[in-house]
């Protein structure tokens, strides 16, 4: 039959059963496609994101296409032969036949929905153009730089909108770059350029109209769970590519991870629509670690496999064969954790129920400790039962209160014993460390002697303490004895109750006082702490140790020595996530 003929004669009548045919049997076929995916996905989990968004596209594409390669071969055979189907005369299918037009309705219907859903992210998209306001010159600039860095010629404006949760990319041909206005104000200038790079990336790779066609796919195939699939893990595999372009760029990827966990810990004001390519977008932790500690590019014959692979699924699906089944994706949670790539230099996780050494690095190094040592100090003022309603007098002995922000010690102020504790763990006051050891029973001397007892009589063989604040240097233990520490200290309930609050209100001299707990992820969504200490010096750089619970255990970590609090916290957050993460696989 001609071309010209078959059109002649195809009317509705034959076009409508055809289609329903074609989605039926795309039930099955997009099982296949899924599938194969799944193992190519699976292979190629150590190779760099682009293989694996490839394969996602790929199969995305092979989607679209065998339902319509299947409907114009149907069309081409006639209404007699329509289905392979119908080419035996039982009851069964005559039925099915007959359902045909309401199928076809009911498609028809959902892809009416999804394409309202399409056409209101895009009048989204566009109210967002008209709302935004030009950005300051010197930001502008930057980006401009940035974009010249990054191989774009093309003019690229930067804007600003108040409602923005996180930098978003609009656009095609005349792309722009939307900036919340919090963030200029609310992020260091190195990790929000950062965040840019993230976007110019999605600029150069035309990101914005790759994800309007995959939308226009979920329109059309909204009714298999494969495509859904598919598409949600084709975002996550280009937001990691532009995470590694970004890196590229920067020529420092811990920059760009530390930009994305500060992203993560500020809360969108604004629901933003799968339009827009955004920094906030796929999975954070996984990027983070991705770029914290890159695994090396896979090579050889598993850059083969995905032609070849799909290749046999493509000869599967001519030869209309059954589904395969799927590989499940099992990660070894040990050898993730053993793995987890963190900044601090000494790190432990210790099961508190168990005793087991869940993670660790370098934990054996005598290195120091800073002010994690006011655990000792008051773990010692606790032991000797004193009167925390005794007011003690602060004097110029307890040290200097402007080599410390934000004192709330004076010289001549009298505080209960009590609110010098609170004082010495929460907000991590010196001088109230240092006036709870001049008043110890017998002064500085005898304190200092019940120091060295109690880190005798909690076995801490390899822990030196010289002063009670932890602002000498010569203060110096373990991660492996920080732990011991931690442990011990959690059998005070006075400890654990104060270090386990984000904030606490105090009388200090006739005023009510609020204080901070230094360790901002206390009472944090997604945290459950049951006691935290941290420590800051140039010496001992960021440290931090606390006992929470996580993935269903009660477990000590122990961070010595990072590079700053945002770093420190970084860690403790890899660090819960995949115990988390552990604990979901095991059940």
């Amino acid at each position: 039959m001609s071309l010209s003929a078959m059109s002649m004669g195809m009317d509705w009548h034959a076009v409508v059963p055809a289609l329903g045919w074609a989605l039926l049997y795309f039930v099955w076929q997009a099982l296949v496609v899924g599938a194969v995916s799944a193992i190519l996905l699976w292979l190629l989990r150590h190779a760099s994101a682009r293989w694996r968004y490839a394969v996602c596209a790929l199969a995305l594409l092979l989607c679209l296409c065998i339902p319509v390669l299947h409907l114009l071969y149907l069309l081409g055979q006639g209404p007699a032969q329509g289905s392979p189907f119908m080419a035996a005369p039982a009851a069964w299918r005559a039925e099915l036949q007959a359902w045909m037009p309401a199928l076809v309705v009911a498609w028809s219907a959902g892809v009416g929905l999804m394409s309202l859903r399409l056409g209101l992210g895009l009048a989204w998209v566009a109210r967002l153009r008209r709302q935004a306001v030009a950005a300051p010159l010197i930001w502008q600039a930057r980006l401009d730089a940035l974009a010249l860095r990054m191989g774009l010629h093309r003019a690229i404006p930067l804007k600003l909108h108040a409602g923005l949760g996180s930098p978003v990319v609009l656009g095609c041909w005349r792309p722009i770059v939307l900036l919340p206005a919090s963030l200029l104000s609310g992020m260091p200038v190195p990790l929000l350029e950062a965040l840019l790079a993230h976007e110019l990336a999605h600029v150069q790779r035309w990101d914005y109209l790759v994800n309007l066609l995959q939308s226009l796919v979920e329109a059309l195939l909204f009714f298999h769970p494969v495509v859904w699939w598919l598409s949600a893990r084709m975002r996550v595999e280009r937001e990691l590519v532009a995470d590694e372009l970004a890196a590229q760029a920067l020529q420092d990827p811990q920059q760009l991870a530390t930009a994305l966990h500060e992203l993560s810990r500020q809360a969108a004001t604004l629901s933003q629509p799968g339009l827009a390519m955004s920094a906030r977008g796929g999975v954070l932790l996984t990027r983070i670690r991705r770029l914290m500690a890159p695994v090396p590019d896979t090579g050889g014959w598993k850059l083969a496999l995905p032609a070849l692979l799909l290749a046999c699924a493509t000869v599967l699906l001519q030869a209309h064969g059954q589904p395969a089944v799927s590989a499940a994706t099992l990660a070894d949670a040990a050898a993730g954790m053993l793995e987890l790539p963190v900044n601090a230099k000494h790190m432990l996780v210790f099961d508190d129920a168990s005793g087991k050494v869940l993670m660790a690095k370098d934990a054996d190094a005598v290195v120091p400790i800073a002010s994690i040592t006011k655990l000792m100090t008051a773990m010692v003022v606790l032991d000797a039962g004193l009167d925390p309603d005794e007011r003690l007098r602060i004097v110029r002995a307890d040290g200097d209160s402007s080599l410390q922000r934000h004192s709330l010690l004076a010289d001549g102020v009298a505080v209960p014993r009590g609110v010098l504790l609170q004082l010495a763990l929460l907000p991590s006051e010196n001088r109230a460390a240092a006036a709870l050891a001049r008043t110890y029973p017998g002064g500085s001397a005898a304190f200092h002697q019940a120091l060295q007892a109690k880190i005798r009589s909690l076995g801490l063989t390899r822990t030196a303490l010289t002063d009670a604040v932890g602002s000498s240097p010569a203060n110096t233990s373990t991660a492996t004895e920080v732990a011991k520490i931690v442990a011990a200290a959690a059998r005070y309930p006075d400890i654990a109750r104060i270090t386990s609050h984000p904030q606490a209100s105090v009388a200090v001299d006739g005023k009510v006082r609020t204080l901070h707990n230094t360790n901002p992820l206390v009472g944090g969504k997604g945290w459950d702490i049951l006691l935290s200490k941290t420590g800051s010096s140039n010496e001992a750089g960021s440290c931090l140790t606390m006992r929470m619970r996580s993935g269903g255990k009660n477990v000590t970590v122990v961070l010595l020595d990072a590079d700053g609090a945002q770093r420190r916290s970084l860690d403790a957050g890899n660090i819960r996530d995949t115990l988390a993460g552990s604990t979901g696989h095991m059940h």
